[in-house]
């Protein structure tokens, strides 16, 4: 979808290197895989004045955090080299969940989904026409 919406992006990924990194991050962070997770509360914590109880039933709202304007600027804008110099944590950017892999609610295959985004990106600007047809160079 984005390379169809952002046409001036193609260019950019066939001749910058390590674009394709920043490309798929801003795919992730502008057009989430889901809007949400579940998950239930490990232990009683107070945020923002509200007590989470253990065992209570929470969402993460991935949507609203990868679109949040404390967090990024021009949010609305898809715009890839954001992700250049970006040095947010493993809260900030929660595509797949939020945290670490190994010890809270962050999807153990992210790196798989970003290696399979990275060949299927590389099909789809080397196979499309852009004009619905898929073509074969060889």
């Amino acid at each position: 979808m984005a390379l169809n919406q952002f046409p001036h992006e193609r260019t950019k990924l066939k001749t910058t290197p390590d674009y394709a990194h920043f490309f798929i991050q801003e795919v992730r962070r502008y057009y989430p895989f889901f809007p949400f997770v579940a998950a239930k509360v490990k232990a009683d914590f107070t945020w923002n004045d509200y007590l989470f109880e253990e065992g209570t039933l929470v969402l993460l709202d991935i949507y609203g955090t990868n679109h949040d304007p404390k967090m990024w600027e021009n949010l609305d804008e898809f715009y890839p080299e954001r992700f250049a110099k970006w040095q947010g944590d493993l809260f900030s950017f929660i595509p797949q969940g939020g945290g670490e892999y190994e010890t809270t609610h962050r999807c153990p295959g992210e790196q798989l989904t970003i290696e399979m985004m990275k060949l299927s990106l590389e099909y789809l600007l080397n196979k499309m026409d852009y004009e619905g047809t898929i073509y074969n160079k060889g």
